[in-house]
């Protein structure tokens, strides 16, 4: 078994695979773990695009090591807006809210304050655990149609 972490947005999850699988295979794990379709992934290792149709194998990968790999996501269109789902948690209220992948996080932030009217700076939003950070672009967390947001309220004692 070969481990990648894939790196390339502010997510970097890990990956495990046979040095027999295809590199569709991999793509393929990635999309489950990131929701970012096979179709507009990239994958580079040492400088080298990974093929699809190639084994694991095939770029001198021994088993039991962890590697890098760079995930580069093809864009979407720019006009395009996507609907994220956005969960409250611990409120019970969801609410999906239109963004463009190239927004900021600080974008989606705005939206959110008025949506449930929570002052900015009272609350968090993560990604797959991660915390978004407001400079940030919204594509740096795949965000893809449906992705899903946590949305959490920090509560400061008096």
């Amino acid at each position: 078994m070969v481990y990648f972490k894939i790196i390339g947005g502010d997510i970097e999850p890990m990956v495990e695979i046979s040095v027999s699988e295809l590199v569709f295979d991999l793509k393929s794990k990635i999309e489950d773990q990131l929701e970012v379709g096979v179709h507009r992934q990239n994958l580079w290792y040492k400088g080298v695009e990974l093929d699809n149709e190639k084994r694991i194998g095939f770029y001198a990968l021994r088993g039991d090591e962890t590697e890098t790999v760079t995930l580069i996501v093809d864009p979407l269109p720019s006009d395009l807006k996507l609907h994220v789902l956005v969960k409250f948690l611990g409120h019970g209220s969801n609410g999906y809210v239109r963004v463009k992948e190239t927004d900021k996080v600080s974008d989606l932030c705005d939206k959110v304050s008025r949506y449930w009217g929570i002052p900015l700076n009272t609350f968090t939003l993560r990604r797959l655990n991660v915390e978004m950070m407001h400079d940030r672009p919204l594509h740096a967390y795949y965000i893809n149609e449906a992705s899903e947001i946590q949305l959490s309220v920090d509560i400061q004692p008096r």
